[in-house]
Order: C-alpha cells, then sequence, then structure tokens
C-alpha cells in the first residue's frame, strides 16, 4: 500500500530577510514598476540559493534576476 504525503515548500531562511530584500529591491530605481510578485520571486530565489544552499551571492543573484524578473 503507497502512502502519499503532500509536502508543503520548507523555507529555511528567516522571513526578516525575506523583507529586507523587498525592502532592498522596492528601492532600487531599476524595479519601479515591477509587480510585486516578481519582486517576491526574485527574493525567495536569491536567497534559498544563498542562504539555504550556500550558492554565490553575485551568481545567485544574477541567476535569479533572470529568471524572475525578465518577464
Amino acid at each position: 500500500m503507497f502512502s502519499w504525503l503532500l509536502v508543503s515548500k520548507a523555507i529555511a531562511y528567516p522571513q526578516d530577510q525575506f523583507q529586507e530584500c523587498m525592502l532592498a529591491a522596492k528601492a532600487n530605481p531599476v524595479l519601479v514598476g515591477v509587480p510585486d510578485t516578481f519582486v517576491e520571486g526574485f527574493c525567495d530565489c536569491a536567497l534559498v540559493a544563498i542562504l539555504d544552499e550556500g550558492k554565490n551571492d553575485t551568481a545567485s543573484i544574477n541567476q535569479c534576476a533572470k529568471k524572475t524578473l525578465n518577464r
């Protein structure tokens, strides 16, 4: 017999880091007019890569920007 377990996404980075990222991103003149959902996606992507996965800051930021903000 198979048991299916639904698992929600676990967020390991601190919520205050997410809020700081959002504030910094919204203060960036390059992102004026970018919908909040895109900025949220960027912050989540970057924080997961940098804090949860231990990846390089600059490379992660650039990759996440390309993935979430170029729409």
